[in-house]
């Protein structure tokens, strides 16, 4: 019998199109020694968008799907939203109590490529730590949001991590109950640049192991990247080729989203795409870096509120 992998995603209906092609490249590169078990955690998501997302199942994998409303319900009044974020991100952090028969899991973006083997990056070795990440790229590549992390959040940019690729110590969560600490960290702050990727990184600074950047690799040019490193690729926050032409990366991700049932929808969405909504994402990107300098600033923002308790 085949050793089973437990990949968890949060999805709605919008990100659907993009999750089937990250499921595509993830079961085409994967190694066929394992048995990939897909889990989409949903709040709202239509029964014609699971039966398409099923139709990319493979011979040594199963998608199902999971609703987290009750439990996103609990706190819903609370989560803080911006830009193209939804609610489903916060699922991330519900993932170790509700689903005690793991121990490890990974937990991935829909935004993304894989195309080196999973398998490779969950056999990762986590020891006591309570995840496997990689290391933020825009923060160690634009300033004013490697400020914003070392100001704000009392973390070194060099350690903060994004939180779209998780190796997650499910086991080692459950023992420190990292559900409730996140509901009383989010009671006390909230955190408006990167969200629930702030929380986590506080959450679990120190008890994280830092990966290799090719493991989420922005799509954008870093030269100090090296390409023969380049595992999953990450189209987050304007970098998207199904928004825009000429996205570094884009080929690969056109060459998967010809295999599924979206693609023709994707085309669309990227012909459709006008100049107001590309103006609207100029103007939300230039807003994001006025509110980290203005939260790298604010004497009541968290670093400084646990400084003033120490003090």
């Amino acid at each position: 019998m085949k050793t089973h992998i437990p990949i968890f995603f949060a999805t709605d209906d919008k990100y659907a199109p993009f999750l089937s092609v990250t499921l595509k490249s993830l079961l085409k590169n994967a190694s066929k020694k394992y048995f990939y078990e897909i889990i989409v955690l949903k709040t709202n998501l239509s029964k014609d968008i699971e039966k398409k997302l099923k139709k990319c199942s493979t011979l040594n994998s199963s998608i199902s799907f999971i609703s987290l409303q009750n439990e996103l319900s609990k706190i819903y009044d609370k989560l803080h939203l911006r830009d193209y974020y939804s609610k489903e991100t916060y699922y991330r952090f519900f993932i170790a109590n509700l689903f005690p028969q793991y121990d490890k899991v990974l937990y991935l973006d829909c935004d993304i490529v894989v195309l080196g083997d999973i398998s490779e990056l969950y056999n990762t070795e986590l020891g006591n730590n309570l995840l496997g990440a990689v290391p933020e790229e825009v923060m160690n590549t634009i300033d004013v949001f490697g400020e914003y992390v070392e100001k704000t959040l009392d973390v070194s940019r060099k350690q903060y991590f994004n939180a779209g690729i998780l190796l997650m110590n499910t086991k080692a969560m459950r023992e420190i109950n990292i559900e409730k600490i996140f509901v009383d960290l989010l009671s006390k702050f909230t955190f408006t640049v990167t969200q629930d990727q702030d929380y986590l990184n506080i959450i679990c600074k120190n008890r994280t192991t830092l990966l290799n950047l090719g493991w989420n690799k922005t799509s954008y040019y870093n030269p100090n990247f090296n390409e023969k490193d380049l595992r999953i690729i990450h189209y987050k926050i304007h970098w998207k080729p199904w928004h825009y032409e000429g996205v570094m990366y884009e080929d690969y991700f056109w060459k998967y989203a010809q295999k599924t049932i979206f693609y023709k929808d994707l085309i669309k969405m990227r012909n459709n795409y006008t100049e107001f909504e590309k103006q609207r994402d100029k103007l939300a990107y230039e807003k994001l870096i006025d509110r980290a300098i203005k939260d790298a600033n604010n004497p009541n923002n968290y670093k400084n509120t646990k400084l003033k308790e120490i003090c």
